[in-house]
């Protein structure tokens, strides 16, 4: 038999897989939940770092919004005023100079008092001592200071210089210069500078990275092995069960279905799939009926070159013996048996070359009607004949249905004394029936043969196939045969 008529017979015979089998090793170096965890691994820390980055540039642009504005400005000029009313009334000098410059400071950097808001916490990450505040007199010359020894890198009072923001300086850090003129004891003219000097937003990155990447690195870890569980939970789950799905249609269980209802990628893909096993089934059903029909076809061929040429001859050389005989010896009863026999057994062989040779689909309702016109001449009932929905009929079904028609034919010919028979082919969208009845005397009751058994087999082989018979004691016997068939 031809290989391609449908699963091999170890496929066949083995024991499909389960479908509900065991969960594999979640960590196994080939499976996808390892390669998830190293894949979110190597794209979550890039992109923590990035995150951060990001947010540490916007958090330097409001910083240097606000330093670029009036607002430090004015702070600064309202803390000059602030000290030069302290130092008239409470005779400030020397070291509470120093405390109430340190008091200053360290307003800014409180986000309820700042004039930063709530960057006003991040300050301290640009730099140990972002800000450094300083009175000096006419000279130039420190009265007080909150950095010992600092001197910034520009003058504090360049000439022509009124405002209150003096400059700014164009280094790889971010450095501004405030100065606010006041009135010293006794009337000095006396200044208050205030110098701020931040790192750039990637310095700042770098040096937490320094620190903070063990961090940086447990978090994606975690992160990556999470997500790696939901992904294998959600994904791999259900791609395993399409994969156990698939190797049970290998094995010959077209019954069996996937299931997916979900409505993502994987859920349109297994409902795809599920209809597959309909098309795999009748696809290797029309391969077995087609590696039967070469079979069949070559048995014909060997049996038509064989013995039906030799039964053929045989006739043959019987009727020229009996011819040769002289007259007296012609009706020798043996001689006459021998050529009906080998007659009768030429018939039989041609009706068993026909049966195995297959019919194409156009004549096949053609060969119905000659078979039940034939049984009619036989039995002498008349048949009527409606078959012209035979012709949707696949040619798989052929064979069950002649021996349908020829087995419920005979029990009329037997059991009904009928005087006419009807013989009907009929469907509903797919659903086709063969109807066989008769006028007779009914009255057939069940296990009075075998022929009803045999008919609810032959249905039972057909898809969906039921059989069903009437047959009352006032007369007539119906025969039904129901089934469902693909059309075209």
């Amino acid at each position: 038999m031809n290989s391609a008529a449908g699963p091999s017979r170890d496929a066949l015979s083995s024991p499909p897989p389960s479908l509900s089998s065991p969960m594999p090793t979640l960590l196994r170096p080939s499976g996808l939940m390892l390669k998830l965890a190293v894949f979110f691994l190597l794209c979550g820390v890039p992109a923590l770092l990035a995150l951060d980055a990001a947010r540490t540039l916007l958090e330097f642009r409001q910083i240097v919004r606000v330093l670029d504005s009036a607002t430090i400005s004015a702070e600064v000029l309202r803390e000059a005023q602030a000290i030069s009313r302290h130092r008239r009334e409470r005779g400030l000098s020397g070291i509470g100079l120093t405390r109430d410059l340190e008091r200053w400071l360290l307003t800014l950097t409180q986000p309820s008092r700042s004039p930063f808001g709530e960057t006003a916490f991040s300050l301290l990450e640009y730099g140990p001592q972002p800000f450094v505040a300083m009175l000096v007199d006419a000279n130039e010359q420190p009265i007080a200071t909150t950095r010992v020894g600092f001197a910034p890198p520009l003058p504090l009072s360049p000439a022509g210089t009124g405002g209150l923001q003096l400059a700014a300086v164009n280094t790889p850090r971010l450095q501004r210069l405030y100065r606010a003129p006041l009135l010293g004891p006794k009337g000095a003219a006396e200044a208050l500078v205030l110098w701020a000097d931040l790192s750039r937003p990637s310095e700042r990155v770098w040096r937490n990275l320094s620190f903070e990447w063990p961090i940086v690195l447990v978090g994606a870890m975690v992160f990556a092995t999470v997500a790696a569980v939901f992904l294998s939970a959600w994904v791999t789950r259900r791609l395993r069960r399409i994969a156990a799905t698939a190797d049970a249609w290998r094995h010959g269980r077209f019954d069996l279905r996937i299931g997916d209802r979900a409505r993502d990628e994987i859920g349109e893909l297994a409902q795809q799939l599920d209809t597959m096993p309909s098309a795999l089934a009748e696809l290797v059903e029309h391969r077995g009926e087609r590696a039967g029909r070469h079979e069949r076809e070559r048995i014909a061929r060997d049996l038509h070159d064989t013995i039906k040429q030799q039964a053929f001859a045989l006739s043959m050389q019987l009727g020229a013996l009996r011819a040769a005989l002289p007259e007296a010896q012609r009706d020798l009863a043996a001689l006459g048996e021998a050529r009906a026999l080998a007659e009768q057994i030429q018939h039989e062989l041609a009706e068993l070359l026909g049966e195995l040779r297959p019919l194409p689909q156009a004549q096949w309702p053609a060969h119905l009607v000659t078979r039940i016109e034939d049984w009619s001449r036989r039995s002498g009932i008349a048949a009527h004949v409606d078959l012209d929905a035979a012709a949707m009929i696949a040619p798989s079904r052929h064979d069950v249905l002649v021996r349908v028609i020829d087995e419920a034919l005979a029990n009329v010919a037997r059991h009904s004394a009928a005087s006419h028979a009807q013989v009907r082919v009929s469907h509903n969208a797919r659903r086709f029936t063969l109807c066989v009845e008769d006028d007779g005397r009914g009255g057939i009751v069940e296990g009075s043969g075998r022929g009803l058994q045999h008919l609810r087999e032959r249905a039972a082989a057909l898809p969906e196939g039921n059989f069903d018979w009437r047959s009352g004691r006032v007369g007539g016997s119906r025969i039904e045969l129901h089934w469902t068939e693909t059309v075209t």
